[in-house]
This record gives structure tokens, sequence and C-alpha cells, in this order.
């Protein structure tokens, strides 16, 4: 999965070392003691970047997920009314996949705070 901040990223040095990072899924630090030295502020700043954007999700994830459920007991009391019935099919229809979404984003975060953490107690 792309980010949004891929665009921003550019052709740096730092950029490149974060994208064969992201590539191994956040497994291998680079090599030697100028490419984690490079790499650490920028992973910091996309990894500030990374949770800003799960906190927006896991909102709408939640509001979504609220309007559902406060809907959802009108719904089976008059199941006949199509706007109802069609404003919860279209919430759960956004909910269901947001999940998805959501995990996608916190997994990785964790895998990349998980990144941070090794680089940082590395460089020492």
């Amino acid at each position: 999965m792309t980010s949004v901040f891929d665009a921003a990223a550019g052709d740096t040095r730092a950029a490149g070392l974060y994208r064969k990072l992201a590539a191994s899924r956040y497994r291998d630090l680079p090599a030697s003691e100028p490419d984690a030295a490079v790499l650490e502020p920028y992973l910091r700043a996309r990894l500030e970047c990374e949770r800003e954007e799960r906190r927006m999700h896991f909102g709408a994830l939640a509001l979504v997920s609220v309007l559902f459920f406060l809907l959802l007991p009108a719904v089976l009391r008059d199941f006949g009314n199509i706007g109802l019935d069609l404003i919860a099919v279209l919430l759960l229809a956004l909910l269901v996949p947001y999940v998805f979404v959501y995990f996608s984003y916190e997994n990785r975060v964790r895998a990349m705070s998980a990144a941070w953490l090794r680089l940082i107690s590395r460089r020492g």
C-alpha cells in the first residue's frame, strides 16, 4: 500500500533508505552507521505522519460505527422504511471494509515504531 506521503518524499538519500526499509516490511535496518543516522530523523517524521493518519482513520471508523449502531434499533423497529434501510446498508457497507483499512494503518504504525526503536537502540 502506498502512502500519500510518498509523493512528497522526493529522491533524497533518506527517502531511498526509507523505501528499502518499507520494502522489507520494516525488518532490515541499514547496516552502516551513516545510513542509520540519515534514516533516523526521516523515519521519525514519517512515523508522526502515519500516526496522525491512523488517528484520522480511527475517528472515521468510530463515527461510522456509532452512526450504524444508533440507526440499527430504528431500522429493526421500522423495517419497511426504505430510507432508513438504505442508510443502514450504506453504513454497514462502509464499516466492514473500513475495519481492514484501519488495521492496515495500525499494523504499519506498529512496524514502523518497532523499527524506529530498534534503530535508536542500535545507535546508542
